[in-house]
Formats: structure tokens, C-alpha cells, sequence
């Protein structure tokens, strides 16, 4: 059990020492030989634990998703209304961003997974889109692919609030009021399409 957990808590340091490093200077940063110096290992023990540069690459955008997943998945928990839970979404998104945007090297991980890991790209997506299609559930659409297309349309509509490269672009920017009115039509239709006007 003991290896376990060393094993466990080596493969936990290199990720943390590889994230600072792709937080500070993107994928391109990300090196196993700085890795290995920080941490003062050898090159083969982090070969041990991770097959390649990528696999650990593919680890850090795997626990960036996660903690973008569970963040929005909290976001939209306890508000009530359609518009609320549309806002604490998108807010939700940047909030995760903007933890990285500073960096705009760092939001480079998303390009590596959409060229390495498409598959979960995509799973990333679905998620995103299955929590719109649960709020317009709530409100009263009917589940099915209609619903999912439309809930698609409505990612489409914020991509420019949520996505990694047009929010560190335009990072300084107060574009508070362009989600709010644009979150407010997205809302009315919902809610005129749940109650058949």
C-alpha cells in the first residue's frame, strides 16, 4: 500500500511542477528536465509515471477541464431562475479563466487538447451543453435532441463570453453588460418557447 501512495503523491508533484510550468509560459514551457531539476529526480522517474511530455501535458487539461466542470456544475446549483443559472454559468466559465488568462501562453493547453485529446474536448463540450439542456429542462422544455440542438445554439450565442482566447483578448475589458443583455434574450426565448407563446 505504501508504494501506492508514493506513487500517488510522486505523480501528484510532477503534475503540480509541470501546471506551474504551463501556467507560467504555456505547453511550449512545460519541460521534463526542469521538471526533474525542481523536483530533484531523475528523468526516468518521471518517465515511470508518465510515458511522455504530453501524457503529462494530457493530465494538467485533464484536471483543468475537471475543476471547470465542478465549478460550473456548483455555479448553477442553488440559483432559481433560468437567467440566474444562465449568468452564473458564464460567470462561472470565466471565473475559471480568468485564472489563467493573465498568461494567455497558458490557455494553450486548450489548443492541445483540441489537436491531442479531441475525444475529450468533445466530452468537455457535451457536459457544458448537457447543464444548458438541464436548465431548459427545468423550465420546461421536453428532453430530447431538439432540446440539445437549441442548447447548443445558446453556447454558440455566449462563445464569445467563454471562450479561452476571447476572454484573455479581452481580458480588460467590461463586458458585464453585454453578457447580462445577452444572457436576458437568451432567457425570454427559453422561457416563451416553455410556456408555448
Amino acid at each position: 500500500m505504501r508504494r501506492q501512495n508514493d506513487t500517488s503523491v510522486t505523480r501528484a508533484a510532477i503534475t503540480a511542477e509541470a501546471a506551474r510550468l504551463v501556467d507560467k509560459g504555456g505547453v511550449s514551457a512545460l519541460s521534463v528536465s526542469q521538471i526533474a531539476r525542481t523536483l530533484t529526480m531523475s528523468h526516468g522517474n518521471i518517465y515511470r509515471h508518465f510515458p511522455s511530455k504530453d501524457a503529462i501535458a494530457a493530465e494538467i487539461a485533464s484536471q483543468w477541464m475537471a475543476a471547470m466542470r465542478e465549478a460550473c456544475e456548483q455555479a448553477i446549483q442553488t440559483p432559481l431562475t433560468v437567467r440566474s443559472k444562465l449568468l452564473a454559468l458564464v460567470m462561472a466559465i470565466r471565473k475559471e479563466l480568468f485564472k489563467r488568462a493573465d498568461v494567455p501562453d497558458a490557455l494553450s493547453i486548450f489548443n492541445f487538447v483540441l489537436e491531442h485529446k479531441p475525444e475529450a474536448a468533445v466530452a468537455h463540450h457535451l457536459h457544458r451543453r448537457d447543464l444548458v439542456v438541464g436548465i431548459m429542462t427545468g423550465a420546461g422544455w421536453p428532453s430530447g435532441p431538439a432540446t440539445e440542438r437549441e442548447a447548443q445554439t445558446i453556447l454558440d450565442a455566449l462563445r464569445f463570453y467563454t471562450d479561452p482566447h476571447a476572454v484573455s483578448a479581452y481580458r480588460q475589458a467590461d463586458v458585464s453588460d453585454q453578457i447580462e443583455r445577452v444572457v436576458g434574450l437568451l432567457t425570454e426565448n427559453i422561457e416563451r418557447h416553455a410556456s408555448g407563446r
